[in-house]
């Protein structure tokens, strides 16, 4: 779907909800990543603290709490 080669991939919904912990550490590890955005950016539209993955283009504080979901650089 072209919308979702253009926004970045569909969330896995399918999958179960990490824990609140482990949610924080990929948080963590994110922060501290090159590719990490503090703010989302979408076309022609940015905003304010709303993490952002520079790679895939997901929003961070949805993508970390998906089992389903992973880091781009397998960094978790």
């Amino acid at each position: 779907m072209w919308i979702a080669e253009l926004f970045g991939r569909v969330k896995n919904i399918d999958s179960d909800i990490v824990s609140n912990d482990i949610k924080l550490k990929r948080m963590s590890i994110c922060e501290g990543c090159p590719k990490y955005r503090k703010d989302f950016k979408m076309l022609f539209k940015t905003k304010k603290n709303v993490p952002q993955c520079g790679i895939c283009k997901c929003a961070l504080q949805a993508k970390t709490m998906w089992e389903g979901e992973q880091c781009p650089l397998n960094k978790w």
